[in-house]
């Protein structure tokens, strides 16, 4: 059998390792366009701020571990560039070299992730615009910021949703303190958005929000102005620019593999396509979500090392479950406070025609003489059916945030309000009072749905 995987990182690597745990003997081919593989992009903002000390420390599997105990050729700097499904004919530049070679393959795996998403009016080709997708983007941006005699005050940040929240925090770690974020909306729409937007003004971050960029400036060569849709604009000296991901996927289009508008490749829940002995997973591939009960693109790496590795089985011809989909879970820190989310929002719930409730309380995060801080809870649920579908915390502590998950586990089991009232959940004064945050809220959601 000769496999060939297109990306390597999480999910294009879990699926490689997956055959190789049962099939010593077939051929199989990892090719990765950069120069990295298996890394963590959710650790980039904390190796900016010189959290993380190494840019190596980010990296989990090198391609000689890889090749060395897994038996899997990993080629770097090597990218398919066309693909001809009919002949199983892949069409590879190899950067090294400049030159370019055919492979062919049984069985193809697409597993090439994500790049980050720009825009006509972004255009802008500037040496202080900078975006923070990937190693080598890491990288740059924290070389640019350490080099000597540089002045970056202020800075802009174009997108508020998690990598333009999460890198506040970095860029005042390197003393920089006058920062604008800008974006349509927070990643919080409820009212869960008060407690985020209170932390961006405690620490003095200027919030611009419905309002959109419409051109990008270059005034010098250390000067960018921000032209925005309502005719102000503000000038910085670094601009990032974080808008979102979108599927890399351009070279498969038009090719017969169904995706959606996006480009996001369309799976069964064994991680198939519609091309035969063509299967994806990972960030360029459209989940199947529970709740919305459709496809929907949400790229996360939890999900990614699960599909890949799925993959790998399905392909090697293990028996396993078929893949369930997401809820839609996530986590995040802003500066000094934890967010997390799963489910659908309320607005989400009543687009699906749901009559939908929601409740949100402020308790004690941990036994109240342990000198504990007030942590949210938002609930969404259907006052019909009474199921759960969807929830937010906030929290001055990652213990409090990380109470999502028990929300995230009800949402997946199809729990109503009653069953989660009566989880039996662990309790100690330095993890949570007697009355965990998750039982008051629903304690809270229940009594609105006796009314």
């Amino acid at each position: 059998m000769e496999i060939v995987v297109i990306g390597g990182n999480a999910a294009g690597l879990s699926a490689a390792s997956a055959i190789r745990r049962i099939h010593h003997d077939w051929k199989i081919d990892v090719y990765e366009k950069d120069q990295y593989i298996s890394f963590g992009s959710c650790g980039i903002p904390y190796y900016v701020s010189e959290t993380v000390e190494n840019l190596n420390s980010l990296i989990t599997l090198t391609p000689e571990i890889v090749e060395k105990k897994r038996k899997i050729p990993v080629h770097l700097m090597n990218e398919v560039t066309d693909v001809d499904f009919n002949s199983k004919t892949l069409t590879i530049l190899d950067k090294n070299t400049k030159s370019q070679y055919y492979r062919s393959y049984k069985i193809l795996i697409i597993a090439t992730g994500a790049h980050a998403t720009s825009s006509s009016e972004l255009n802008l080709e500037h040496e202080r615009i900078f975006y923070v997708h990937n190693l080598s983007h890491a990288e740059k941006l924290r070389t640019f910021l350490k080099t000597p005699n540089h002045k970056i005050q202020p800075v802009a940040i174009i997108g508020a949703g998690y990598i333009g929240l999460e890198m506040l925090e970095a860029y005042k770690a390197q003393g920089i303190n006058d920062i604008t974020i800008i974006g349509p909306r927070l990643v919080f729409r409820s009212q869960s958005q008060k407690y985020l937007l209170k932390e961006l003004k405690l620490h003095e971050i200027k919030v611009i929000l419905g309002k959109r960029v419409s051109q990008l400036e270059g005034l010098s060569k250390d000067r960018i102005k921000i032209h925005l849709d309502d005719h102000s604009s503000l000038e910085t000296d670094l601009l990032q620019i974080s808008i979102g991901v979108s599927p890399a996927t351009d070279i498969f289009k038009n090719k017969g593999l169904n995706m959606q508008p996006n480009g996001a490749i369309l799976t069964d829940e064994y991680m198939r396509t519609n091309v035969s002995d063509v299967y994806a997973a990972g960030d360029c591939i459209a989940s199947y979500h529970q709740i919305l009960k459709q496809h929907v693109y949400y790229p996360l790496a939890p999900a990614a090392n699960k599909q890949g590795r799925l993959a790998g089985s399905i392909i090697a011809g293990k028996e396993v479950n078929p893949y369930p989909g997401i809820v839609g879970t996530s986590i995040f820190k802003v500066l000094d406070l934890y967010c997390a989310r799963t489910g659908i929002s309320l607005e989400q719930a009543v687009a699906m025609g749901f009559d939908a409730e929601s409740i949100l309380i402020e308790n004690n995060e941990i036994a109240h003489y342990m000198g504990t801080k007030k942590m949210s809870v938002f609930l969404v649920f259907d006052p019909k059916s009474h199921l759960l579908l969807g929830a937010e915390i906030t929290s001055p502590t990652a213990l409090g945030a990380k109470k999502i998950d028990t929300l995230a586990t009800a949402l997946s089991a199809k729990m109503k309000i009653e069953d989660i009232q009566s989880l039996d959940l662990a309790y100690a004064p330095p993890f949570a009072p007697v009355w965990d945050p998750i039982l008051v809220a629903a304690n809270i959601a229940s009594k609105k749905l006796a009314k």
